[in-house]
């Protein structure tokens, strides 16, 4: 087995990526894995999608975790109307999600709430990963935007969350590349085995999915349009490295 280190997030749907691998992976929340991979303790990292655009690292090609519509796990819980929302307290294990979230309420929806720490009263609140899927199973009746849904419903697109990372001045990303894609193949098949129970199963089929193809790349170019109007440097989309 390769002795290549790789980091993932401790999420659901991360698992059909890494099958196989799973000796070989660390785990760490996703915001802390881009400056792991910067500094050498990863091999590779599935990074957030704010991370990849920085332009510093080398993507793999055709592998990401993707959501066409609504995703599930990204979510903005709120009380009232969402035009009511003067404050919003933020999930600590993300950057990217919060990135999206203000894409999509200061450019598209116009307005400019404070954003808190976790542990501050807010009027909202965003969870990603698997804490909103556990949100949701308890309180399914709740109100909150789905961000993967706002997203495809302003823009048309589908969003790439997370993809694979290396550094590019690393040796590795050749031989790493042809690992991950044949990791996805297998995990795609063993979603069954990896669903713990039917509504797993359902996200891991209906609403996650793990192809990065052209219309993919299209959602990341008009994503990183909308962080330039935002203030944040990054890349053209068109100027990331695919591997």
């Amino acid at each position: 087995m390769s002795p290549f280190r790789i980091g993932c997030a401790p999420y659901l749907n991360a698992k059909p990526l890494i099958y196989g691998l799973e000796e070989l992976v660390s785990f760490f929340p996703p915001a802390e894995l881009p400056d792991r991979l910067r500094t050498g303790e990863i091999d590779v990292g599935l990074s957030p999608l704010g991370a990849s655009l920085s332009g510093e690292f080398a993507l793999v090609d055709g592998v990401g975790i993707v959501a066409d519509g609504p995703v599930r796990s990204v979510i903005l819980v709120h009380e009232g109307s969402l035009r009511g929302v003067r404050t919003v307290a933020l999930d600590p294990d993300t950057r990217s999600s919060f990135l999206l979230l203000r894409v999509l309420l200061e450019n598209f929806l116009g307005f400019h709430p404070i954003y808190l720490p976790f542990t501050e009263r807010a009027d909202a609140r965003l969870l990603i990963g698997d804490r909103a899927l556990a949100f949701r199973k308890e309180n399914p009746r709740a109100a909150l935007l789905d961000l993967g849904q706002g997203w495809h419903e302003q823009t048309g697109l589908p969003f790439v969350f997370a993809a694979w990372a290396v550094r590019r001045e690393g040796g590795e990303a050749k031989k790493l590349a042809p690992l991950l894609r044949e990791a996805k193949r297998r995990g795609l098949a063993a979603r069954a085995s990896i669903a713990k129970d039917e509504n797993e199963l359902e996200y891991l089929t209906r609403y996650i999915r793990y192809e990065v193809g052209e219309q993919e790349r299209e959602g990341l170019c008009r994503f990183a349009r909308e962080l330039r109007i935002l203030g944040e440097k990054v890349v053209d989309g068109r100027e990331l490295l695919w591997i």
